[in-house]
């Protein structure tokens, strides 16, 4: 959405297509409560805020936007322009941007027994309104970012929130981190793991295995499974685009892949030393659509600050 925000600055016309029923991608639809610490000028700001900002900034100028549809194949004509083979229709243009994220999302889910029984009854992956939680005991099962953020979301609401993670150091943000251990209301216990789940109609607690102390069951009323998603780029995968793992490689000054005409910015895109911020996505963002304007138009010479692309907008 800011690539579509930015390229109708530069006077280019846009085209969104989301594979989703919606705009926002994992913002809007895995973590829509999760506080987003990372973008420039929010001490903090929920994700499903941040993506209807973008959302309500990128409408100003009218984009097409084509959801529920997912771009299968991309064939280069003669002229070197592109159509887009999706699985309901094809469209033409001169330059993809590709911002997919990590592709199709599939939750990691707990090797717990029984784990699959629960899921809908107590067991989330893709997290509810925090006020589900309110007043209840939760255990969140992770050390990466997903969990300790969602631990710090839920227990605003949550009467008790319990922490359980492999290892005795976590992989999330050092800063998180130290909030999660300063909050009254979140006991951690590491090194553990979740073994069995059990209850009647629902989740009512879950038998864990502690490393030095053996097993423990401990009464919950809901389990959130925070170790992450695998991702999957599906069939952009077979775009003849130099890979890296589920990334795509590009050139850190243009944000293009090896392939003409087609650029790739936020988490889909590798170079060395890439960080998978936000913030990060936003700066690619700029140097993309601008490589793409020069691409389009060979005789236009510099680059536009931002204090004058609203009048080029307007001319």
């Amino acid at each position: 959405m800011f690539g579509a925000t930015l390229a109708s600055l530069h006077g280019m016309k846009v085209k969104i297509i989301e594979s989703l029923p919606e705009l926002g991608g994992q913002l809007y639809a895995l973590y829509p409560e999760k506080p987003v610490y990372d973008v420039a000028g929010f001490p903090a700001i929920p994700a499903k805020d941040l993506a209807l900002n973008l959302v309500a900034q990128m409408d100003r100028y009218h984009p097409e936007v084509v959801l529920g549809e997912s771009v299968e194949a991309v064939e280069t004509l003669a002229d070197g322009t592109f159509l887009l083979h999706s699985n309901k229709a094809v469209h033409g243009t001169r330059a993809i941007l590709l911002a997919v994220g990590i592709g199709s999302f599939t939750p990691r889910r707990l090797p717990a027994e029984g784990a699959g029984n629960w899921e809908g009854r107590g067991l989330h992956y893709f997290v509810p309104p925090l006020d589900t939680f309110a007043g209840q005991h939760v255990m969140v099962v992770g050390g990466g970012d997903t969990a300790v953020d969602w631990a710090l979301a839920v227990s605003r609401q949550a009467q008790q929130v319990t922490v359980v993670h492999r290892r005795n150091d976590f992989r999330a943000q050092e800063d998180s981190v130290r909030q999660m251990h300063e909050t009254a209301n979140i006991s951690i216990v590491t090194p553990a793991e979740i073994e069995e789940i059990y209850g009647e109609a629902g989740v009512a607690g879950a038998r864990i295995r502690h490393q030095d102390e053996g097993p423990r069951d401990i009464a919950v009323d809901a389990i959130i499974g925070g170790l992450g998603f695998h991702p999957d780029l599906g069939p952009v995968k077979t775009w003849n685009l130099d890979l890296k793992g589920s990334t795509i490689k590009v050139s850190l000054d243009s944000m293009q892949t090896t392939r003409p005409g087609i650029w790739a910015v936020g988490d889909a895109a590798y170079y060395p030393g890439k960080v998978k911020l936000i913030a990060t996505g936003f700066g690619e963002v700029g140097i993309a659509v601008a490589q793409i304007r020069t691409y389009l138009h060979p005789g236009v010479s510099g680059l536009p600050h931002s204090t004058t692309l609203k009048n080029m907008r307007n001319r």
